[in-house]
């Protein structure tokens, strides 16, 4: 895994900085990942949860790389459950996707009704 990347992503993001800054390279990069590497995009998004210093974010991550992997298939979605089964901190990160198929809210109800402040 590319820790630049994801300290890039977690820089940009924390420091509210605007799309023509260079450190933007990092989502389309992280983007890029999903659909060409989603392996990799996985190992990047889990260091992503594990880096985030505030729950802003953590939204981020919530609502963009997770979300992205998490919607796009099921391939994750085992992964997800163990990883929300055994992380506090991912499993208040799943209170932030959207538009997961019904089964796979289902899966993860469990876990994320736990969470006593979702994102």
């Amino acid at each position: 895994m590319r820790q630049d990347l994801a300290a890039d992503w977690i820089r940009y993001h924390a420091e509210h900085r605007k799309p023509s800054d260079p450190l933007f390279v990092a989502c389309s990069e992280l983007d890029d990942l999903i659909h060409s590497a989603p392996e990799e995009a996985w190992t990047v998004t889990l260091a992503l949860v594990e880096s985030a210093p505030d729950d802003r974010v953590l939204a981020n991550v919530a609502a963009g790389p997770l979300q992205d992997l998490l919607t796009k298939s099921d391939r994750f979605l085992d992964r997800a459950e163990i990883q929300a089964r055994r992380d506090p901190k991912f499993r208040r990160c799943l209170t932030g996707v959207w538009g997961l198929p019904a089964t796979a809210r289902d899966r993860f109800a469990k876990y994320v009704s736990t969470i006593e402040d979702p994102l």
